[in-house]
């Protein structure tokens, strides 16, 4: 039989002789996809006889599996390296990060075995083609379709680029630790496989225009895999093993694919040009990167609404040719150099190799597309599902399906559909439309589709809501903003807290407002008409004099507070000393005076240790505008000082812990409730525990669009969570 129809097993070192004439193999010596797999791997390495081995992982694949890997190679008597990635924020496949990996790999390292998925494959597999050395890939989760790839996607000079890499010897998955994967991940691993209805049309699309290379049993072998990826959806979304493995089986095959048509059209297009793009856009902007195969998953969405436009046009010769006799090639210059920043220089150059826009060249392909245009439009037909397929399965995984659900706007969609296509040398139905002179009108028609009802698609679906909140047990309220604004109450903040009695579960007030204390607030509260039963209030200054009993031995403080949270201290045991303090304290001082600023700020230069309560840089006020905040005066003492202080209130490991602790929950048990992305929700990254964003105080759908930080869930407000309880 032809590879359609084999089994993932059959494929390493056997060779297909194929019917598109070329004879298909995969380097690659064996694919485990098993529960229990991460235990075998000193027994599925030992044919490379490697003495020392370079192990790599970040925090998280480490705790995951790579401490067991390590131990179990150590127990076997292997010389182990293990460098563990440990910055803040995502792990970007740059150029430091390579560096990085190159001073620490000894020169006689024998293998490179990577734990892990997405960028510590990337990187140790481009690693370990530059030093010759083989490689072993342990996947944590079933998130993209690069296991077997021999290609690395890395940032160089801040643009996206494409390397020749090695092929692992080896996938390791177990699958009971594929399915405890993050669902993020789990979204980005379907996401990088609905990406493949578009990527096959469009090498198929290249076939008939440019005569390109193609191959049907690939593609056969392609959407076979992507079928059963999507054939059991509720069974991914309960992680149940067998949809687990075929999701992982469909990544690999994917991979194997690609080495099989030695490049990636198999399952990269269009889709993955929008998604790079929008990659990009992230870095020039600061922001941490949304998962790779998240953002395919949008793409392939907007990718199949173009497609649909596609099957309805009807081409004009006169109008293609017309369009790019007059395409003014210096203004697009100036446009690529707008939307790609520092990248745009490389962009520049490759389009002037290839003269993209060579009239001579168009004619020649709009000649093919007119001559094929029935054929083009059965492909479609033949291959592609409609856009709201796709919609649908990401809506019932619980996955993004629309653009501003992972932080990108409209300007951004917009631009990718006109300019993304520059990023890769290979020809889709982007530049399909460009040649017919219908790219930007078919962009703006998808653009307005992708964006349309933005606020609708900022709060979570009502179904995917209340999954999410069966699991809670215990709701940690933010005040000021999400239940009450100033000293009026929001609408729906006592039914809230009145039928989470009613469920059985608790809540807690939380406040980072550190001019004020917890008694203060339980009478603000009650004062306001909250019921008799109302929850306890925890506040940042509890959590800093908890830490600071527990962990120092300082007794005297120099408080810059206001009175409230000198009270909080003296009540703690501690003395108030402005002359020869233990420490520093700076809360949010409504009081604050320049003689007492400027008395703590030189105790801090000359080193006396200092501690901020709270990172708000405002707080709003009902009338309109804000105070200047506990963060905002921390500024203005690290400007002073060159001091940065340690934080206690949200968003702090340290507030997390603390809430932990007094309510006795695990963290998959408590849900974050707040308007603040910067505190109410970024207390939740890194954890299980779960972030609810309220559209009722400072963030608005604006802000959230080009935030780092992005809730579990979003909602208007109380009110509308209410009856998803």
């Amino acid at each position: 039989m032809g590879i359609t129809y084999q089994e993932l097993s059959d494929f390493p070192g056997a060779v297909f002789p194929c019917s598109c004439g070329k004879q298909h193999s995969i380097d690659i010596d064996r694919i485990v996809i098993e529960s229990g797999a991460v235990n075998r791997v000193a027994e599925l390495i030992k044919p490379y006889r490697a003495e020392k081995i370079f192990l790599i992982a970040d925090n998280n694949t480490y705790e995951i599996a790579g401490q067991t890997v390590e131990e179990q190679l150590r127990g076997e008597n292997y010389a182990v390296v293990t460098h563990i990635f440990d910055g803040k924020g995502q792990l970007v496949p740059d150029e430091k990060a390579l560096a990085d990996l190159v001073l620490d790999i000894p020169a006689d390292t024998g293998l490179v075995i990577a734990v892990g998925s997405g960028t510590i494959n990337d990187l140790s597999r481009y690693m370990a083609f530059k030093l010759n050395i083989p490689y072993v890939i342990v996947a944590t989760a079933p998130s993209m379709d690069g296991f077997v790839s021999t290609v690395s996607p890395l940032i160089v000079n801040d643009l996206k680029v494409t390397y020749n890499a090695a092929g692992p010897r080896a996938v390791i998955a177990d699958l009971d630790i594929l399915c405890e994967a993050p669902e993020a991940m789990i979204y980005a691993g379907l996401g990088d496989v609905l990406g493949k209805y578009t990527s096959l049309c469009d090498w198929q699309l290249s076939r008939i225009i440019n005569d390109e290379f193609y191959c049907s049993e690939i593609v056969s072998l392609m959407k076979n895999a992507v079928e059963k990826c999507t054939s059991d959806i509720d069974g991914l979304k309960e992680r149940k093993p067998s949809a687990v493995k075929s999701l992982m089986e469909g990544l690999v095959l994917s991979g194997i694919a690609m080495s099989f048509a030695e490049n990636s059209r198999p399952a990269s297009g269009a889709e993955h040009h929008l998604a790079h793009f929008w990659e990009m856009t992230f870095l020039f902007a600061g922001k941490e990167a949304i998962l790779h195969g998240t953002k395919v998953g949008i793409t392939t969405v907007a990718i199949l609404k173009l497609y649909e436009l596609v099957k309805h046009l009807q081409p004009n010769r006169e109008k293609a040719l017309r369009f790019v006799s007059n395409f003014d090639n210096a203004a697009f210059e100036e446009q690529l150099k707008s939307v790609y920043h520092t990248a745009a220089p490389d962009i520049l150059k490759t389009n002037a190799k290839e003269d993209r826009t060579s009239p001579v060249l168009h004619q020649k392909r709009l000649g093919v597309i007119l001559e094929h245009w029935d054929e083009i439009r059965a492909t479609i037909d033949e291959l592609l599902p409609n856009a709201a397929f796709a919609e649908d399965i990401l809506k019932k995984l619980g996955a993004p399906y629309r653009p501003v659900q992972v932080g990108v706007g409209r300007e951004t969609v917009l631009n990718s559909l006109l300019y993304a296509k520059e990023l890769r040398t290979r020809y889709t139905v982007l530049q399909m439309l460009w040649d017919l002179g219908e790219l930007s009108n078919c962009a703006e028609q998808v653009t307005e589709y992708m964006t349309a009802n933005e606020m609708e698609n900022l709060c979570t679906d009502p179904a995917i809501i209340r999954e999410k909140l069966a699991d809670v047990k215990c709701f940690i309220l933010d005040m000021d903003g999400t239940f009450y604004l100033s000293d009026r109450l929001l609408d729906g903040s006592i039914g809230f807290i009145n039928t989470v009695k009613e469920k059985g579960k608790e809540y807690h007030f939380y406040t980072n407002n550190s001019s004020k204390n917890a008694a203060l607030y339980e009478e603000k509260l009650r004062n306001m008409g909250c019921p008799s039963h109302v929850g306890k209030v925890l506040i940042s200054n509890e959590v800093m004099i908890e830490y600071l009993k527990k962990n120092t031995s300082f007794r005297r403080f120099f408080v810059l507070g206001t009175e409230y949270l000198k009270e909080d201290f003296i009540k703690a045991g501690f003395l108030l000393d402005d002359q020869n303090p233990d420490a520093i304290i700076v809360g949010f001082d409504t009081t604050l005076s320049y003689d007492r600023l400027t008395a703590a700020c030189n105790l801090i230069k000359n080193g006396t240790p200092a501690y901020g309560v709270n990172t708000d840089y405002v707080c709003p006020l009902d009338q309109g505008g804000f105070l200047p905040d506990c963060g905002s005066i921390s500024q203005l003492i690290y400007a002073a000082t060159g001091v940065e202080l340690e934080f206690f209130g949200k968003p702090s490991r340290h507030t997390l812990d603390y809430i932990l602790e007094k309510t006795g929950y695990q963290e998959k048990e408590i849900a974050f409730v707040g308007d603040r992305l910067y505190t109410d929700i970024a207390i939740s990254s890194g954890s299980d525990s779960l972030s609810i964003l309220v559209l009722s105080g400072e963030t608005t759908p604006e802000m959230l669009l080009n935030a780092c930080e992005k809730p579990d869930l979003v909602c208007p407000g109380l009110a509308a969570l209410t009856p998803l309880l």
